[in-house]
């Protein structure tokens, strides 16, 4: 009972005695982008995915064709999926700094989801906070970009699943007496207007998963444009081994071809590919890239197609 106890004062946000204020989170509106400048969003079916590892293929992809690329993450608990980015940038782009910057815009020391790290640490970040310094960033990045010949990148990572809570505070809609209120990722993001990259679930039990999450988008409204698979650690290396990634991709494939409305399906097959399995870590995967370079480089044009 002891251990039940301490567990809801944990979940409990600290300062209950204050008087809570709701109000549903400003109208943020679609985001009018220059011609010049690309931005996606990129949800995942789930944590630990692969999320990080396709931003950062995207970034090096952009930053391949001189793009001036941008990665922002809105919300960081724990670690820091930037300093991954700019980690794993190619050797020669160390040298040119000024085409990738990755900017992370609201961090917990906690590594949990974000509706449980802000009430932990007693800082509370409203739904309208994000999308307001989420707009100010690509704002600044669009004024930018008009000013400039070239193409600019935006790869904006959400945090978890695409149903997986945002930061919680006393000024989100639906906060109670007993609990900060919260958005998911898909409903936080989906007055922008974005397009998207969705990684789904390369592991065995994946297909459902991946599936649900995409329904969940298309019935917010967003408009999906690539979804790439990462061949799971248990998809083995030999021919004989089942590949649950590669199988997971044509599912999905297939699956989009018995969603033809009007002759048109919702995805092309050619926007859902499967990455091999990433090497073992502590492995660097400088040699992983490289060796993928040639399907970034295709998905970055796919996208820039748009």
């Amino acid at each position: 009972m002891a251990a039940l106890a301490r567990t809801a004062a944990c979940l409990a946000p600290r300062t209950a005695a204050r008087a809570f204020v709701t109000r549903s989170p400003a109208a943020a509106g679609s985001v009018s982008l220059a011609p010049n400048h690309r931005a996606h969003l990129l949800f995942g079916a789930n944590t630990d995915v692969g999320k990080s590892i396709v931003s950062t293929g995207l970034v090096r992809a952009a930053a391949a064709a001189s793009d001036r690329v941008h990665y922002i993450k809105p919300l960081q608990c724990g670690g820091s999926d930037a300093s991954f980015v700019l980690q794993n940038r190619p050797g020669d782009e160390r040298q040119r700094r000024e085409h990738v910057k990755c900017e992370t815009l609201f961090r917990w020391e906690t590594p949990a989801s974000p509706h449980l790290a802000s009430r932990w640490e007693d800082l509370p970040v409203s739904d309208d906070e994000v999308l307001s310094t989420l707009q100010k960033s690509l704002q600044k990045i669009d004024a930018d970009a008009r000013q400039n010949e070239g193409t600019s990148v935006t790869i904006i990572e959400t945090a978890g699943g695409v149903l997986s809570p945002s930061s919680s505070s006393p000024r989100n809609k639906a906060t109670t007496e007993s609990f900060w209120g919260w958005s998911t990722q898909a409903d936080l993001y989906a007055s922008l207007n974005l397009p998207v990259v969705f990684v789904g679930d390369g592991k065995l039990g994946g297909i459902s998963v991946t599936l649900a999450s995409l329904e969940a988008l298309w019935r917010r409204g967003y408009r999906v444009d690539a979804i790439v698979f990462i061949e799971g650690q248990d998809g083995g290396e030999s021919e004989d081994d089942i590949k649950f990634g590669r199988g997971n991709t044509e599912a999905l494939q297939e699956y989009m071809a018995m969603q033809v409305t009007d002759g048109q399906r919702p995805l092309g097959e050619d926007s859902i590919i499967c990455l091999p399995s990433l090497p073992p870590m502590p492995i660097p995967l400088d040699a992983w890239y490289e060796s993928n370079r040639g399907a970034f480089a295709e998905l970055h044009r796919s996208l820039s197609q748009g």
